[in-house]
């Protein structure tokens, strides 16, 4: 239902902490109240009838998951290869979640008989109620290999889905950019423990990760190797020897990075009893309900131009954010084009463009700033059926149609999910997202989840020392520098002690406070050579002090090296991939239970 103005969801800055103690977890809200959240965002959102050039909100959703399952279903297919999507197997001790226990079968499902890969989605969740009536909880993040606390979000959709008799699906950012192709992975003993890059792939310019294909492949077949080697465990304390082979049989198929980084990790999670299925933004970006909704805001981009740029404004000023890029630029105007919340780029491009957008009479031209690569037949009051025939015409000319961010959750939020999933940056981002929401749809905006978690490496017990040790000791050494007679120095340095207080006596005596300048500078050439032996004592005092401070410096170094170490155990950022199967998957079965009906470890106060 549409809102008023005076109904505006009110705005303080969300406060959010990453969670920093290990095996700690971010949940919020609850998965109970999460789950409640989900069934109100459906009823809502599936009833609505807001105008979404053309064609009602309620029919919007209903085309939009109908499509976009259908494309997730087809693109999980293709990462099980031959092992069939929807699958009658036994789970044995090594991959029991808690879903199903050892021994028992996993929730029975036919195979693929249905010429509809939907129907199809429909019977694995074991319901009878047709697919746009089941529960769709979603999430997503770039195909890379991540740490723990991102991943935590697929343990959690898929759990949230199998409570809800749902489904879960996982959305692939693959138009965002590589940036490398390497994972920081810590090597040494805890005596000399340093972090090195592990590299699965030869480097190359940043690109889109759909278009990045797998240049090196003695690299990439040799990097779970590697990455043990350099770990020096054993090789079934790494999870990366149980996914890795999957990556490399999937090349077979595939020789894009996404593809086998993504098959990796989906069949460990179908090893370990999940169920959600992935589907890459690119191949999101190319159904027809996303068109229509992109072209709905081509058609009214002046207005959600507005709206954005308003909204960006009060975010910055409410968070007291003074870079003119973060979170994200400003939507600019140039000469009659409007910047519009896309990307474009061709085919073999590295680069992605802001498209720009300019109405001509009828027709919505777009543009990459360089030069027009679509003409569309599109007005604020036309329905979006042939603007939607001409963007299906881009792909087989080469031309990447994207979606960014901000988009993304938008049209995640309100076409595709009854709940969206976010780790702390997104649900950071969506603070604007719920104005936007609120402002240029006049809807209420759909409650979220926020999931975050910190699981640290277990291959060394951390040094039990912090910066207050480092900061004594340092002050030590600077007090022995200065005041060593205050250390006990032994009876050689009696008599130093004593000239050097008397030297202190002198000085204060001999201030100089109130006098004229003539008494001023009667004093000074005494007041010289007291300084002067009072450094020369100071110096002296220090000699004797020698083995002290080389004794301090030494507890000081081995402090620091400690605290260094510390650094490299207590990152939360390594790979999932380098941490023991058994230890990662007990924390989430774990964390995940715990967080029904209680707030989590670090949720807000």
């Amino acid at each position: 239902m549409p809102v008023d103005s005076s109904d505006l969801p009110s705005w303080s800055p969300l406060r959010l902490k990453v969670p920093r103690t290990d095996h700690s977890l971010l949940c919020v809200p609850p998965l109970d109240d999460a789950l409640a959240s989900a069934e109100v965002n459906a009823r809502l959102l599936d009833t609505d009838d807001v105008n979404i050039q053309g064609r009602p909100l309620s029919l919007m959703r209903r085309w939009s998951r109908e499509a976009c399952l259908a494309s997730a279903t087809e693109y999980t297919q293709q990462l099980l290869g031959d092992v069939p999507l929807f699958d009658r197997r036994t789970v044995d001790d090594e991959s029991t979640t808690g879903t199903a226990s050892a021994g028992q079968a996993v929730p029975e499902v036919d195979s693929v008989t249905s010429s509809s890969p939907t129907d199809a989605v429909a019977r694995q969740q074991g319901s009878a109620r047709g697919l746009t009536q089941q529960r769709l909880f979603v999430s997503g993040h770039q195909p890379s290999l991540y740490h723990p606390g991102v991943w935590v979000k697929n343990f959690a959709v898929d759990h949230m889905a199998k409570r809800a008799d749902g489904i879960g699906l996982n959305l692939i950012v693959d138009n965002d950019t590589l940036g490398s192709t390497a994972i920081r992975v810590p090597t040494g003993t805890r005596d000399a423990l340093s972090v090195t890059r592990v590299t699965f792939d030869a480097s190359r310019p940043v690109q889109p990760w759909e278009d990045a294909e797998i240049v090196d492949a003695g690299t990439f077949e040799s990097f779970a190797d590697r990455v043990s080697d350099t770990l020096n465990v054993d090789e079934s304390a790494v999870l990366l020897n149980e996914m890795w082979p999957d990556a490399i049989a999937h090349r077979d198929a595939s020789n894009r990075l996404v593809d086998c980084l993504t098959a990796a990790r989906h069949r460990q999670e179908r090893r370990w009893g999940l169920s959600n299925l992935e589907l890459p933004i690119s191949r999101l970006c190319e159904t027809e309900p996303f068109l229509w909704f992109a072209s709905h805001l081509l058609a009214h981009l002046p207005r959600f131009s507005e709206c954005h740029n308003a909204v960006l404004d009060e975010y910055r000023e409410l968070n007291h954010v003074r870079s003119r890029s973060h979170p994200v630029p400003a939507l600019s105007m140039h000469e009659g084009w409007s910047e519009a919340p896309f990307w474009v780029w061709r085919s073999g491009d590295h680069v992605r463009h802001p498209v720009y957008a300019r109405q001509q009479d009828r027709t919505v031209i777009l543009s990459d700033g360089v030069s027009e690569f679509a003409r569309l037949p599109l007005t604020p009051d036309m329905d979006a059926c042939c603007a939607v025939e001409e963007l299906k015409k881009l792909p087989s000319q080469g031309i990447r149609l994207r979606t960014r961010a901000l988009t993304t959750t938008l049209f995640a939020r309100l076409c595709l999910s009854d709940l969206f999933v976010h780790g702390i940056g997104g649900a950071k981002y969506d603070e604007m997202t719920d104005q936007i929401i609120a402002r240029f749809f006049g809807l209420t905006p759909p409650d979220f989840l926020t999931m975050s978690a910190t699981l640290l490496l277990p291959y060394a017990k951390s040094f039990d020392v912090n910066d207050e040790d480092r900061r004594r000791l340092e002050n030590e050494l600077r007090d022995l520098s200065f005041n060593a007679d205050r250390h006990g120095l032994g009876p050689e340095a009696d008599a130093l002690v004593v000239r050097k207080k008397k030297l202190i006596d002198e000085h204060e005596a001999a201030q100089t406070k109130g006098l004229s300048r003539r008494e001023r500078r009667q004093r000074t050439p005494a007041n010289r050579l007291r300084h002067r032996e009072l450094n020369e004592v100071n110096e002296k005092l220090t000699a004797l002090a020698g083995e002290q401070r080389e004794a301090l410096q030494r507890q000081l170094d081995e402090t620091n090296r400690q605290l260094a170490t510390n650094r490299i155990l207590n990152d939360r950022e390594f790979s999932f991939a380098i941490y023991p199967p058994t230890m990662i998957r007990e924390f989430y079965e774990s964390k995940l239970t715990a967080a029904v009906g209680h707030a989590s470890d670090d949720a807000p106060r």
